[in-house]
C-alpha cells in the first residue's frame, strides 16, 4: 500500500510523540509492532526507525524523550509497558514488509524484553502482538476494566496488554517463527540448564516487569527455595543500572544480614542468558496485603493485633532494628514485602533498593518508602519508620496511602484522615497517635515514635501471661474474631453546603475541559488511539453527566462539541447500555444530536452458540433499560417521533422476553474471588441488574406481565440478600461487598425501588440493612469511583434519603470520605481513578461518576446518570 508520500507532521503530548498517516484506513484492531529501546539509545533507535516508517502506511507513536522511556521501562505505571519505546499500527498489507525492514535495520540492538509480545527475530528488538488500535472499553465479569476487541463472529476479546502473550482466536500469527527461535522471556527451568539444572520450578509467586519470582525445589539439598529473576535492561536509572544491579545489591544486603531473624538467607546467585537470578530461603506463601484483602484488616479481628505494642508492630520493628544495627536501611517495607507464616510470625523480603551504610540504588514505593523521595540523598533509619507506620496503617484499614497530590504533606494529611474514619473514637487514639508520629515529615519525630513503640512492646512482653495461661485461653481470640464486628464511621464528618457547591462547580469545569479536549478537531485528528465512546468509560458517560449541568456556563457548548465528535466516530459496538451502542445512542439523543439510524438490535448469541448475555452492563437488561430511556426521549404527542418511541418500547419488551424466557442468561465469574458471591447477585453482572430492568419496564409500560416477573425477580433477590449481609458483616469480609457494581450498594438500590414500586416494606428493610453494611465497609474502600468505590455507596444512601434522614447524613459522611481519598484543595479536588495515581474521565471508573454522586447530594431529587433531563 505504500504510495505517494503523504504529509505527516509529528506532534506530542506528555508521554508520546505521534506520527499519523492520512492514508491509514480506520482500524479498530490488528497486528501491532513494538520496538524496544533503552533510554540511552532512544535517539539512535528513532533515527533508524522513523525513516522506515515514512516509507510505509502506518500510524506510530514513541516515547517523547528518554525520561519518559525510563518511566515506561521501570514498570511502575504498567508492567505491560516495559520496552515499548515505539508502537506501530500498520495496515495488514504493510505489516510483513514493515516488520522485516525494521528487524533488518535494528539487528544487533538491545532493549528490555517485551514479555506480552512475541519477538520477531532473536537478534533484533522488534516484537508483535494482536491488539486494539482504538480505545473501546467495558467492565469484565470480575469488575475489571477491559479493552474490548470484537471479532468477525461477534466474539469479544480483552485487548489489554499483559505480561504474558495472548491472542484472539480469530487472528492467525502472520510470521513464520523457526522452531529454535527463543521466546521473549526464556523459560525458567529450560533444558539448557536453569542454575546448572539444580533448581526445578514448582510454582509462581509474582509476575513483575523487573522479573518473575518463583518457588522451586533445590535438587541438591531438597530444600524449598525462592528464585528471583532480574531482567536485562529493565528499570534502568540515569547511570545505566538496571534490575540486575538491584538484584546484586539485594544479594549483598542479604549476605550482610545473614542470620538475622525475620530475613531470608541468600543461598545462590547465577546468570541465565542475559538475566540474573537470586536464590533464597522460602519465608512463606502469604503476604500482608493478601492477608488483609482475604481476611479483613487487623482491626476487624481483635484489638490485640492492632495495639501499638501488638505482635505485628513489635516484630516488624525488631527486624528493622536488627537491620539498622548492621548498617542496612530497608527502604522498601510495605504490605507486599511482609510475609506471614501459619503461626503469625512475620518476615521482611525484597531488599533490592536497600542501602548499606547510607548508600544504595535509587527507587521507592510511593506513599511507603519515606515522606519524600530524595534521589541521591543518604538513606536514614527514620525512613524505615515512615514505611513501618504506613504498613501498620494498611494492616489496620486495608487502605494504601493517598499519593495523587504532588504535595506529600497533603497526601499524609488525607491518609491520616482516612485512619480517623476507619478507627474512630478514643479506643484507637494511641494507635492513631503512633501512626501520626511514625509518618511525620520530621525524622526526629519518626524516631521518637519508634522509641515509644519499642518501650511499649517491651512493657507488653513483661506483662505477657505464662505459657499455661496462654494455653488455657488459646481459643478465646478465635471465638471473638468469629463475631461480626461493626466498623461504623462517625456520623459527624460532613461537607458544608457551600464547600459542596464549590466542589461540584469546579468538577463540572474540569469535565467541560475534558469534553473539549476529546472533541478538539486537531487533537482528535492526530491521535492514533481516540477516546472510547461508550457510557462506561468514554464520551457518552461524560456527556450524560454534563447534560445534568446545562444551566452552568460553558456546559451546553461542551456537550454539543462532545456529541458532534461522538456521532462522527465509527466503532463496532455490541448492543449494550453501558458498553455498547444503546448507551451511545442515548447520549446523542439526549444531547439533541440523534444518530440517523438509532440501533434497536438485541444482544447477540455468544460465540459457539451460547445464549445472549443477560446483564445490565452489556446484556439484555441494560439494552432494554436503554431503550426505555430512548423511548422517553421521543414524546408521543409528536407523530413523527411517536413511531420511534414505539420502536424503542418494542425493543425493550423483546429484551424483557429474552430474560423471562431464559433465552438470555447471566454469566458467572470465570475465576471467583472473595466477594464474588455478591457479584452473581449484583447490579452490574447479576440478578439485581435484571430485577432493576424488569421494574423499570413495568413502571414504563404498566404491563402486568412485567410487574409479575419483576416481583418474582425482586423476591429472589430479597431471599438471597440476608446471606450476603451475613457474609459482609463478618470480620474478614471483602470490601467488594460494599460496591455498587458487584455488591450490596447496587442490590440495596434495587430493593429500595422495589419496595416503593411493589409496596413491599420488607424490601425496604433489607435495603436499609444493605446501606448500613455498606457504610461499615466504606472506610475500607480505597476507590472513590462509581464502580467498586465510594460514589456507588453514596448513591445507595441518596436512594434511601428522602424517606429516612439518617441516610442523607450517611451520604454526607461518604462524601467526606471521598474528599479524604482525593488530591488537591478541598474546594478543587482531583479524584483518583481505579489506579489511585491519576485522574480519568470514564463514568464508572473516573471523575464523572463521582460528580454524579456529589451533584445529587448537593441537589436532592436530581436524577442519577442515564435519566434524561
Amino acid at each position: 500500500m505504500a504510495g505517494s508520500v503523504a504529509v505527516r507532521r509529528p506532534w506530542s503530548d506528555d508521554t508520546w510523540s505521534y506520527l499519523n498517516d492520512p492514508r491509514m484506513p480506520a482500524m479498530e484492531h490488528g497486528w501491532k509492532l513494538h520496538v524496544s529501546a533503552r533510554p540511552g539509545t532512544l535517539a539512535a533507535v528513532l533515527a533508524l526507525v522513523l525513516p522506515v516508517l515514512e516509507r510505509h502506511v502506518c500510524h506510530a507513536k514513541w516515547a517523547r524523550d528518554p525520561e519518559v522511556l525510563r518511566t515506561l521501562n521501570s514498570g511502575t505505571r504498567n508492567a505491560a509497558s516495559v520496552g515499548k519505546a515505539v508502537t506501530v499500527y500498520p495496515t495488514p498489507d504493510e505489516l510483513l514488509p514493515l516488520a522485516v525492514e525494521l528487524a533488518a535495520t535494528l539487528r544487533g540492538r538491545e532493549g528490555p524484553p517485551i514479555t506480552g509480545d512475541r519477538r520477531l527475530a532473536p537478534d533484533a528488538p522488534v516484537y508483535y502482538r494482536y491488539g486494539p488500535f482504538t480505545g473501546d472499553y467495558r467492565t469484565g465479569r470480575s469488575g475489571r476494566l477491559e479493552s474490548v476487541m470484537t471479532g468477525p463472529d461477534g466474539q469479544l476479546f480483552d485487548g489489554l496488554a499483559g505480561t504474558a502473550y495472548r491472542c484472539p482466536p480469530w487472528a492467525a500469527d502472520p510470521f513464520t517463527r523457526p522452531a529454535d527461535t527463543p521466546s521473549a522471556t526464556p523459560a525458567v527451568g529450560a533444558a539448557d540448564g536453569f542454575g546448572g539444572g539444580r533448581y526445578r520450578v514448582t510454582g509462581g509467586i509474582a509476575r513483575k516487569a523487573q522479573g518473575n519470582v518463583y518457588r522451586a525445589l533445590d535438587l541438591a539439598t531438597g530444600l524449598a527455595v525462592v528464585v528471583k529473576q532480574a531482567r536485562a535492561y529493565v528499570a534502568e536509572d540515569a547511570d545505566g543500572a538496571d534490575a540486575r544491579d538491584r538484584l546484586r545489591n539485594e544479594h549483598a544486603v542479604l549476605t550482610a544480614l545473614d542470620g538475622l531473624p525475620g530475613v531470608p538467607r541468600a543461598l545462590d546467585y547465577f546468570r541465565h542468558r542475559a538475566d540474573e537470578y537470586l536464590v533464597t530461603t522460602d519465608c512463606g506463601s502469604r503476604d500482608l496485603r493478601r492477608e488483609v484483602h482475604d481476611h479483613g484488616p487487623f482491626a476487624a479481628t481483635g484489638t490485640d493485633r492492632l495495639h501499638p505494642s501488638g505482635p505485628l508492630a513489635a516484630r516488624l520493628l525488631r527486624i528493622l532494628d536488627g537491620a539498622h544495627r548492621r548498617g542496612v536501611v530497608v527502604r522498601d517495607l510495605k504490605p507486599d514485602n511482609v510475609v506471614l507464616d501459619a503461626e503469625g510470625h512475620c518476615r521482611v523480603v525484597d531488599f533490592g533498593i536497600s542501602a548499606r551504610h547510607g548508600t544504595g540504588p535509587d527507587g521507592s514505593t510511593p506513599g511507603y518508602s519515606g515522606p519524600v523521595h530524595r534521589p541521591g540523598a543518604p538513606a536514614l533509619p527514620a525512613d524505615d519508620y515512615h514505611a513501618l507506620g504506613m504498613t501498620l496503617h494498611f494492616a489496620a484499614t486495608g487502605l494504601d496511602p493517598v499519593v495523587l497530590d504532588p504535595d506529600p504533606a497533603v497526601n499524609r494529611e488525607r491518609t491520616l484522615a482516612c485512619l480517623e474514619f476507619a478507627l474512630p473514637g478514643p479506643g484507637h487514639q494511641r494507635f492513631r497517635s503512633l501512626i501520626g508520629e511514625l509518618t511525620s515529615p520530621d525524622p526526629a519525630a519518626r524516631t521518637a515514635g519508634a522509641d515509644r513503640l519499642r518501650r511499649e512492646a517491651g512493657q507488653a512482653l513483661r506483662r505477657r501471661p505464662s505459657a499455661a495461661a496462654r494455653s488455657a485461653g488459646a481459643d478465646r481470640p478465635r471465638r471473638e474474631a468469629a463475631r461480626p464486628i461493626r466498623r461504623r464511621p462517625p456520623a459527624a464528618p460532613q461537607i458544608p453546603t457551600d464547600l459542596l457547591a464549590e466542589v461540584v462547580e469546579h468538577t463540572v469545569a474540569v469535565c467541560v475541559a475534558e469534553a473539549h479536549r476529546i472533541a478538539d478537531p486537531a487533537g482528535a485528528g492526530r491521535s492514533a488511539v481516540p477516546a472510547p465512546v461508550d457510557v462506561y468509560g468514554g464520551s457518552s458517560g461524560l456527556g450524560l453527566e454534563l447534560l445534568q449541568h446545562l444551566h452552568r456556563p460553558g456546559v451546553p457548548a461542551a456537550v454539543a462539541a462532545l456529541a458532534d465528535w461522538t456521532a462522527r466516530q465509527h466503532r463496532t459496538l455490541p448492543a449494550g447500555l453501558y458498553c455498547g451502542r444503546t448507551g451511545v445512542d442515548l447520549f446523542l439523543t439526549a444531547a439533541g444530536a440523534p444518530p440517523p439510524h438509532t440501533a434497536t438490535d438485541l444482544p447477540d448469541r455468544r460465540p459457539g452458540g451460547g445464549p445472549p448475555e443477560a446483564d445490565l452492563i452489556d446484556g439484555a437488561a441494560g439494552t432494554g433499560l436503554g431503550h426505555l430511556l430512548l423511548a422517553r426521549a421521543h414524546p408521543a404527542a409528536v407523530a413523527a417521533v411517536a413511531v420511534a418511541a414505539d420502536r424503542h418500547l418494542a425493543a425493550a419488551t423483546a429484551c424483557r422476553d429474552q430474560l423471562t424466557t431464559g433465552h438470555a442468561r447471566l454469566t458467572p465469574p470465570a475465576t471467583p474471588r472473595p466477594g464474588d458471591a455478591a457479584l452473581t447477585k449484583g447490579i452490574a453482572h447479576g440478578d439485581a441488574g435484571v430485577a432493576h430492568f424488569l421494574l423499570a419496564h413495568a413502571r414504563a409500560t404498566g404491563d402486568p406481565v412485567s410487574r409479575h416477573h419483576a416481583a418474582l425477580a425482586c423476591a429472589r433477590l430479597a431471599d438471597a440478600t440476608p446471606a450476603l449481609l451475613a457474609a459482609a458483616t463478618r470480620p474478614g469480609a471483602s470490601r467488594r461487598y460494599g460496591s455498587w457494581c458487584r455488591g450490596l450498594a447496587g442490590i440495596g438500590a434495587v430493593l429500595a425501588r422495589a419496595a416503593e414500586q411493589l409496596g413491599e416494606p420488607a424490601h425496604r428493610a433489607l435495603a436499609e440493612r444493605c446501606a448500613r453494611a455498606c457504610l461499615d465497609l466504606a472506610p475500607r474502600m480505597p476507590l472513590v469511583t462509581q464502580c467498586c468505590g465510594l460514589a456507588g455507596v453514596g448513591d445507595l444512601m441518596l436512594e434511601l434519603a428522602p424517606a429516612t434522614p439518617e441516610f442523607h447524613q450517611a451520604a454526607g459522611t461518604v462524601a467526606a470520605l471521598v474528599l479524604a481519598r482525593s488530591a488537591g484543595p478541598s474546594a478543587r479536588p482531583a479524584f483518583p481513578d481505579a489506579s489511585l495515581v491519576r485522574q480519568s474521565f470514564g463514568h464508572a471508573t473516573g471523575t464523572p461518576g463521582v460528580l454524579a454522586f456529589l451533584r445529587r447530594l448537593h441537589s436532592p431529587g436530581s436524577p442519577p446518570l442515564g435519566t434524561l433531563p
